[in-house]
């Protein structure tokens, strides 16, 4: 943003501060920049994939993107098909069953560490230094 600009909105008339780097002023009546500080983003740290809504069907999305996991399922069609089947059915998705719950345990214990590690350091204190 130019000095000019910075000026018209802190409602500043004083040119000697020209040469400055820095301006601070507040604004507890502007509403209207008020609510253009509020349209921005913050400056968190978010890492985590997941959201306790979202993590069952993102979990889902990505572990059928995996072949093996495909293959299986391929199989455990196959396998409720009367004339192809080769054992019963629940038999065959039991191991599908296992290695997706394995598999979402361990991503939902990685995105709660991240979780945890982006908290702890959005709660460290800043330094801002200026030129």
């Amino acid at each position: 943003m130019a000095w000019g600009a910075l000026k018209r909105i802190c409602g500043s008339t004083d040119d000697r501060n020209e040469n400055k780097h820095r301006l601070v002023c507040s604004f507890p009546e502007d509403v209207e920049f008020a609510e253009r500080l509020r349209s921005y983003k913050g400056n968190q740290i978010r890492t985590s994939k997941y959201t306790w809504l979202s993590f069952l069907p993102k979990n889902l999305f990505e572990q059928m993107h995996r072949f093996a996991n495909i293959y299986f399922l391929f199989i455990c069609a196959l396998n409720f098909v009367p004339i192809v089947n080769a054992f019963q059915p629940a038999i065959a998705v039991l191991p599908l069953a296992v290695v997706m719950s394995i598999t979402a345990v361990t991503n939902l214990w990685e995105d709660y560490r991240r979780q945890r590690s982006d908290r702890r350091i959005n709660s460290l204190l800043c330094e801002v230094y200026d030129r």
